[in-house]
């Protein structure tokens, strides 16, 4: 697999936990018009910042 530049690691989903955070982060993606990637990282971002205030 060719990564992308600037791609650091990917997210493996195992398990019925994982697959049920996959599909909530897939129906934000598609609700924000975002490809699960870019919400995934919109995400973490938000949720990184959130953590510092």
């Amino acid at each position: 697999m060719k990564k992308e530049h600037g791609q650091v690691t990917g997210i493996i989903w195992r398990g019925p936990a994982d697959l049920a955070a996959y599909q909530q982060l897939r129906a934000y993606a598609e609700q924000h018009q975002l490809t699960v990637s870019a919400a995934a990282k919109e995400l973490v971002i938000r949720a990184l910042n959130d953590a510092k205030s």
